[in-house]
């Protein structure tokens, strides 16, 4: 049996069906689950506004302590850390003498870049790295079909998967967590230590309890709610993007919630209940973002996008992006979803498809602004579901 493994959590912020945790608690004496706060994250983009704003950061403080509260509940914790990963994580192995890092596998460039740069840091230390892919329904080895030739459009990829989606049975959390004897937690951190003034929260928001929650408690609670009142209800869904619309994506984007477990919740209620089909629909055109991510890498964040449209000429007009990014615009309809988008964090997927396309379409603005933008302040931001539609909604992208 190993004796010691770090943990290194980043967006799997749960206990419940988490292959990587589960899998270091089974067969290492000693786990020690960490989370690093990455200052980089926090930092503020060439438009003023930060890279993740401070709704985002706020929900991600609550998640992150959700998650050592239920640690603690298992005889462990959660240590805490602010810095680069890859020097943390890499530091902490040396400093617990520990033979693996377990942790989730990312996709998008930065995240891939941290991995590389921490597997680099470790390699003289004789500290092996696992990388767990936790993100999708399945993994890419479970497709009917390579990467390489991943179907163009959703609709093709569907029909593809309906007839041999492998959905593996969900994890049990661990029954323990046992932790080397000493250990420094650390404290999880303000907005103001991670640089971000807590009055760029909607004052009026916060106090009326209207912003969601962060951590896999509220996102268990909300799943099990939303099955309660729509599907046990027999209630028919008011979009075909449930994911978004009711709001499951909020605490999917964190790995707060298990796409995997959403499914198996599901099952049960397939034969008798369309609406059931819906969901898991929307669930596998999630998957597909994320496939689409890993097939083609960076262009996803370039402005000829997915297509390679370099013929395709946008405009780089500051003044007219940031009257779109102020409500400024001449179009109340957009104003009022932009106010919603900084107040609370949230847009439903057509006030999302319609503040995109007048930036776009309409202005001509080049539309890696307006990702960006919705980057920083989408609670729900996921890499892979936020580029991948501004792609398709400028025209660049193959969905």
């Amino acid at each position: 049996m190993i004796h010691r493994i770090i943990y290194w959590f980043r967006n799997d912020l749960r206990l419940h069906d988490n292959e990587a945790f589960f899998s270091a608690t089974q067969i290492a004496q000693e786990v020690v689950p960490v989370y690093v706060f990455d200052p980089r994250q926090f930092e503020k983009t060439k438009f003023g506004f930060r890279r993740a704003g401070a709704l985002r950061a706020q929900f991600l403080l609550e998640s992150v302590l959700d998650l050592r509260i239920r640690l603690r509940e298992k005889g462990g914790d959660l240590l805490i850390r602010v810095g680069e990963p890859e020097k943390i994580i890499a530091q902490l192995a040396e400093e617990f003498s520990a033979q693996y890092i377990y942790t989730s596998k990312e996709i998008a460039p930065d995240e891939t870049s941290v991995e590389t740069s921490l597997s680099k840091n470790i390699k003289v230390m004789n500290v092996d790295i696992k990388l767990f892919w936790m993100t999708t329904l399945g993994s890419a080895i479970d497709l009917p079909f390579s990467i390489a030739k991943l179907p163009i459009d959703f609709p093709e990829f569907h029909e593809k998967m309906k007839a041999g989606l492998k959905v593996k049975s969900v994890l049990p959390e661990p029954e323990k967590v046992n932790l080397p004897q000493e250990y420094e937690a650390g404290i999880i951190p303000s907005l103001p230590m991670l640089s971000i003034d807590p009055f760029e929260i909607n004052t009026d928001q916060k106090s009326s309890g209207s912003l969601q929650k962060g951590g896999e408690t509220a996102g268990l609670a909300k799943l099990e709610e939303f099955i309660e009142e729509n599907i046990k209800a027999g209630k028919a869904l008011t979009s075909s993007e449930p994911v978004i619309d009711y709001e499951l994506s909020t605490w999917l984007s964190l790995g707060c919630l298990s796409p995997r477990y959403i499914y198996t919740a599901l099952l049960p209620y397939l034969d008798k209940n369309d609406e059931a089909e819906i969901v898991i629909r929307d669930l596998l055109k999630r998957d597909f973002a994320n496939w689409t991510l890993l097939r083609h890498g960076s262009r996803l964040f370039k402005p000829g996008g997915i297509r390679h449209e370099i013929n395709k000429r946008w405009l780089n007009e500051l003044p007219i992006f940031e009257k779109w990014t102020r409500a400024e615009t001449e179009n109340e309809e957009v104003n009022r979803a932009i106010k919603k988008l900084i107040s609370t964090g949230y847009l439903t997927t057509s006030e999302r498809e319609l503040a995109s396309d007048y930036l776009t379409n309409e202005l001509g603005i080049n539309w890696t602004w307006g990702a960006m933008f919705f980057e920083s302040f989408l609670i729900d931001y996921n890499v892979s579901g936020n580029w991948v539609r501004w792609n398709t909604v400028a025209g660049v992208g193959s969905i």
